[in-house]
């Protein structure tokens, strides 16, 4: 009698009460909708771009040249072992939050203006709003996020669990009056979110100018073979330095680029010189095409018909 009650005053009360289970499907969603929306996730996907940054950028030095039989394979192959491995890391930590969750059994949730009411099979909880002040939404689910930088704190409310399709607009109106939207709150004009901007676009110059500079060593890398009026003769190959070169100077264009792909005018200013950065970028490769025809060799040197011919001693 007292639970018809309780389910009584919740509908109510306005609540929309949803019924599910939680899949790996489920939490693996929400985890990569956390890692896309806090800090920590961001440093992370980071950290996983400069190693394959890193390994490219290896392995086209170690191949190329005299010394490509040297090249240390077995280290590679743990590198990307270990890119496997992060790249794999939400599933995996997704199989275990779910082993805990499959005991709770069929969740009930009922959400209102007061909070969220969680119920299971062994356990019942209270939330109150100020505990999960963001939120995601996905095309199944919804993720609450709790207040601290890396979101430890994760509500996942999955929109299958709601009877009524029309009541996922209901609890969409309910999240919106209590939460914000955590792609908003990256934009909200506060004095923290102003210094952020202000660092991203001081990053976002930077990193151009590091493209630039860098396009300008793979400019310099190939100089003497480029030019044989000025220097004549067999000149060591470096064109595989200048394809390195070349690629870290594109990945520091797009990632000064993407810093401020949000920002209105800062995006103006990014797009404007990463486009001539990038048209710097593209001479330089006319510069350096020819020569990749001899990438396995130690030397090169003009040919009489004034392509490359590729030398080895």
């Amino acid at each position: 009698m007292a639970e018809g009650q309780e389910s009584t005053d919740t509908a109510a009360a306005g609540a929309v009460e949803l019924a599910y289970r939680s899949t790996v499907a489920d939490i693996a969603a929400a985890l990569r909708a956390r890692a896309k929306n806090s800090s920590g996730g961001r440093f992370r996907r980071r950290v996983l771009i400069y190693i394959l940054a890193v390994m490219a950028v290896g392995i086209l030095l170690s191949t190329g040249g005299a010394d490509r039989h040297d090249t240390p394979w077995r280290l590679y192959l743990a590198l990307g072992a270990c890119v496997a491995f992060m790249t794999a890391v939400p599933w995996l930590q997704a199989r275990q939050v779910h082993r805990l969750s499959e005991r709770q059994g069929d969740v009930r949730a009922a959400v209102d203006d007061a909070g969220i009411r969680l119920t299971t099979a062994h356990s019942s909880a209270t939330l109150d709003w100020h505990l999960y002040p963001r939120y995601v939404e996905t095309s199944e689910l919804f993720v609450l996020l709790s207040a601290d930088r890396t979101a430890v704190g994760v509500i996942v409310l999955p929109k299958r669990g709601v009877a009524d399709p029309e009541n996922v607009g209901r609890l969409r109106a309910i999240l919106d009056r209590h939460l914000v939207r955590a792609d908003v709150a990256a934009t909200i004009g506060s004095p923290q979110n102003r210094g952020r901007a202000a660092g991203r676009g001081a990053g976002s110059i930077g990193l151009l100018l590091l493209g630039l500079l860098l396009f300008f060593f793979a400019f310099a890398a190939v100089q003497k073979a480029a030019h044989p009026d000025r220097f004549p003769g067999i000149q060591n190959n470096t064109a595989p330095i200048s394809v390195a070169l070349l690629l870290l100077g594109v990945l520091a264009v797009v990632g000064g680029w993407r810093l401020v792909r949000r920002m209105k005018v800062m995006r103006i200013v990014s797009t404007v010189l990463a486009v001539a950065a990038l048209l710097a970028g593209g001479a330089v490769g006319c510069r350096v095409g020819p020569m990749l025809h001899c990438w396995d060799s130690a030397q090169i040197a003009h040919d009489p018909a004034g392509g490359y011919a590729c030398l080895d001693f």
